[in-house]
């Protein structure tokens, strides 16, 4: 009997699947949908690399910025201290001691302070303490700062290279400027050398990967400190070559490279420092950044798999991966900009606000910043920033605020005063970005943090404070009156006035201090300073130049008598008996003036050459009996 298909059930129910026609089409349908789908696999492997690119580009411009600023903060602080100690150091060597431990624990910067004279002896180290002081007179003068310093005038900060120090044989970085006399010459040199570890601190606040590098260098391409994982700060005094971002004349850019320290290949982002001659370098290791996207990678290929195996399912399939998928990556996104507040934050308050509405959700850490009774607050409204932000920022927060909010700022960064439920001001640094738009690209959402910057600003005063006044009276000291005449003499320049300066010392004031004492001698200088100072303008400016030696600027003058009036009126306060309750001291003083234009500028600096003639006519008083006053209006400085 023959053989029928219909007699045999399976045959009869799936005999049809295997028909030669359905096969091919079966085939060709295959061969169709596994190009899309694995095309589509392809594409999305592409596009992770380039998020991994974009956003490891991203991640190390905001830490090359965020870097920057915590270098810039750091040198301006080591040179306010360097410009405070060298005047000490000229006034009073004896004090020197005390002032550099007052600075170091003040600061809180591993740091040790050097000075030398014009050739390079060592005068004074800090390090003569320990266990293996320094020699007097160590020979420092082959440094390059000391051939920086007398090829070129005038006083500059200058940042050395990383070097073995010949008094701690550590390696440091020298943060240097020149001792000069009151006629310019080069007297000395006072240094602050701090380990290169120092900058590198801020390695351990990222997170970027096993490969990451942050770098300072010099602009000649020498490498200060570097820091990774793997290398740690091994490359100190390297010089990188064909380094993009010492060649580049901007201040700020990025790159991808291989590292010729290493040979790992990064993104990078660099930040200038051009007053200071630095540049600051932050590195993502390109296989780090696409590390990110691993397991998105891995998701991609099994569901390339699981649709290529189950073609019945390829609709739901696709739609729930690119659902799955926009989800990932908006949560992605999200989770990507609250990281960046949070390592921006150190550890402070993080805020999250909805834009429509104005209400800002507050952690623990914000709502003690900010002093609130509530979790939830109205920030972004004008009157709830009147009555918060002092009014000498509002109109700037305002601004800012708004600037980021339509698209025209990377993202928003504030420092203000805020006021508190009791009514004082608290300084605050506020910084926040749009993380979430809306269908027609309005901003939705937008988070940040809040740092209490209290004591940096009161630190930041205190230091301004100490390098412009002088500590005994309270009176703004020379560095203070040399940058107020250069601002009379513009003045005077543009208006056609003349600006005048008296310059005395106090006559019989060695015996008051050999008979007496230092302590009554300080308290005659303090009552000298109020008498003399009750009876200048307000406009005036009084300044103790050194020991018992005084300047008082009068900006606007018409005439030299009116210069000479008010030198008479200080010579008759000065005439007048000191009360100082057990004793009345008796002084005098000698007294010059000279007045600008008519005593400069000639070829040098008319403020500098108004103290010389004003100096002079003093030494004529002096020399004619003293308690007398000379003018020296006349003499021009050639």
């Amino acid at each position: 009997m023959p053989y029928s298909t219909s007699s045999n059930p399976f045959v009869a129910r799936f005999g049809g699947y295997f028909r030669r026609r359905v096969l091919r089409q079966l085939a060709l349908y295959l061969a169709l949908m596994l190009a899309v789908v694995w095309g589509g696999v392809a594409l999305e492997q592409a596009r992770f690399s380039t998020l991994a690119e974009s956003g490891g580009k991203a991640n190390v411009q905001n830490l090359s910025r965020a870097f920057s600023e915590e270098v810039k903060a750091t040198v301006a602080l080591v040179d306010l201290s360097l410009i405070q100690l060298r005047g000490t150091w000229q006034r009073d060597p004896a004090d020197f001691p005390h002032s550099v431990a007052e600075h170091v624990r003040h600061l809180r910067v591993p740091m040790h302070i050097t000075v030398t004279d014009a050739g390079g002896s060592l005068l004074y180290s800090d390090a003569a303490a320990g266990a293996t002081p320094a020699p007097q007179g160590l020979a420092l003068g082959d440094l390059r700062q000391f051939a920086v310093y007398r090829e070129q005038g005038g006083d500059r900060l200058y940042v050395s290279r990383s070097e073995r120090s010949r008094i701690s044989r550590q390696w440091m970085v020298q943060f240097t400027r020149p001792i000069r006399t009151p006629a310019g010459r080069l007297a000395g040199v006072i240094a602050v050398s701090i380990p290169p570890e120092y900058f590198l601190r801020f390695y351990d606040s990222i997170d970027l990967g096993p490969d990451a590098t942050v770098s300072l260098l010099r602009l000649d391409a020498t490498v200060i400190a570097r820091s990774s994982r793997a290398d740690g700060n091994r490359h100190m005094g390297a010089t990188i070559p064909d380094a993009p971002q010492t060649r580049d004349a901007s201040t700020s850019g990025a790159f991808r490279r291989s590292s010729h320290l290493d040979g790992i290949e990064r993104f990078y982002a660099w930040h200038k420092l051009p007053e200071y001659g630095l540049v600051v370098t932050v590195g993502q290791a390109v296989r780090d950044a696409e590390a990110r996207f691993a397991q998105q990678r891995e998701v991609m290929r099994s569901a390339g798999l699981v649709v290529s195996l189950g073609l019945a399912l390829l609709g739901w399939a696709a739609i729930g991966a690119a659902d799955r998928r926009r989800h990932a990556l908006k949560a992605l996104a999200a989770a990507e900009a609250r990281w960046k507040m949070a390592l921006n934050a150190a550890g402070d308050g993080v805020w999250d606000s909805d834009v429509s509405t104005g209400l800002v959700t507050l952690s623990p850490n914000a709502q003690r910043i900010l002093d609130s009774e509530h979790p939830v607050v109205s920030w972004f409204g004008n009157d709830s920033l009147a009555g918060l932000v002092h009014p000498d920022e509002l109109p700037a927060v305002r601004a800012a605020l708004r600037a980021h909010i339509d698209g025209f700022s990377a993202d928003y960064a504030m420092e203000h005063r805020l006021r508190t439920r009791d009514g004082a001001w608290r300084w605050i640094e506020a910084r926040g970005t749009v993380t979430e738009w809306g269908e027609r690209g309005e901003p939705l959402r937008m988070i940040g943090t809040f740092s209490n910057i209290d004591a940096r600003k009161q630190e930041e005063q205190r230091m301004r404070r100490m390098a412009h006044e002088d500590a005994l009276t309270g009176l703004p000291n020379r560095v203070l009156l040399h940058d107020r005449m250069r601002q009379a003499i513009l003045a005077a320049g543009r208006e056609g006035h003349k600006v005048a300066l008296v310059y005395f010392d106090l006559d019989n004031f060695k015996p008051v201090n050999d008979t007496h004492g230092h302590a009554v001698g300080d308290r005659l200088l303090r009552m000298v300073a109020q008498r003399v100072r009750a009876a200048l303008r307000e406009s005036d400016t009084l300044a103790r130049v050194g020991g018992d030696e005084f300047a008082v600027l009068l900006p606007r003058c018409a005439q030299p008598q009116d210069a000479e009036r008010v030198a008479a009126t200080i010579l008759a306060r000065l005439e007048q008996p000191f009360d100082d309750g057990e004793r009345i001291l008796r002084i005098s003083g000698s007294l010059g003036y000279a007045l600008y234009p008519d005593c400069g500028p000639g070829d040098g600096d008319a403020a500098e050459s108004l103290l010389h003639c004003a100096d002079l006519a003093m030494y004529d008083a002096k020399a004619h009996g003293r308690n007398r006053i000379s003018g020296s209006y006349r003499t021009r400085i050639i």
